[in-house]
């Protein structure tokens, strides 16, 4: 039992410890607002290049079927919509970093 004893001590005092460690809030640096205003464009233009490329893909589907190969077409909205999902993700992931 001296094993586990030693090892609960070690525990008790690892979070002890990291209860005194400090935390400041996030802030900007100066002069990185211009950085923000890109990222929040690029964002956007991508969200439109995004909902476009559905949307075109939608018409390729709904005039594929028409002919008979519309299961060759599904990609074509099924890539813009995962691409919409990783500029999601990256976004909220870089909000969550930077503490907006």
């Amino acid at each position: 039992m001296f094993v586990i004893d030693v090892f609960h001590t070690a525990v008790d005092a690892t979070v002890n410890l990291t209860g005194v460690i400090p935390n400041p809030a996030p802030q900007q640096p100066p002069g990185t607002e211009g950085v923000t205003t890109i990222l929040a464009w690029l964002k956007w233009i991508g969200y439109v290049v995004v909902g476009g490329a559905i949307i075109v893909g939608g018409i390729l589907i709904a005039v594929s079927f028409r002919r008979g190969e519309g299961h060759d077409a599904l990609p074509k909205v099924i890539w813009p919509m995962a691409g919409a999902i990783i500029i999601g993700g990256g976004a909220a992931l870089i909000g969550i970093l930077a503490g907006a």
